[in-house]
């Protein structure tokens, strides 16, 4: 699931249409399949999911196409449920993505209220 306004606007339906982008959509689909194939917990273990909040379930999916990333909602009842909040490229050996944290902070309980409803 991606947070978006419409079907029009989904980062991730753009990235799947454009022939240089949709092999780093394909990967993200298999990083995403590795959560619900081994769960949110262990798989935020590892390098490729770290918690940002673990409060509002926010969660930086990475190693899935060098120094892309994707912000994402996650939460675990049952069945663990992630929703995309955006597409961002980080900076290698760096952690300062704060501007990004911030985004994805606003963004978080938007994510949660349309899981809910």
């Amino acid at each position: 699931m991606e947070l978006t306004t419409s079907p029009e606007n989904s980062q991730f339906q753009k990235m799947m249409s454009d022939p240089k982008t949709k092999f780093t959509a394909r990967k993200m689909i298999n990083q995403i399949s590795k959560v619900y194939d081994y769960g949110l917990k262990d798989v935020s273990g590892t390098s490729k999911l770290r918690c940002i909040d673990p409060k509002i379930g926010l969660y930086e999916l990475k190693g899935f196409d060098g120094v892309n990333r994707e912000m994402v909602y996650a939460i675990c009842q049952g069945v663990d449920k992630i929703v995309l909040l955006f597409w961002f490229k980080g900076h290698q050996g760096s952690v300062n993505i704060s501007k990004e944290i911030k985004r994805a902070k606003q963004l978080a309980p938007i994510a949660k209220q349309l899981l809910e409803s």
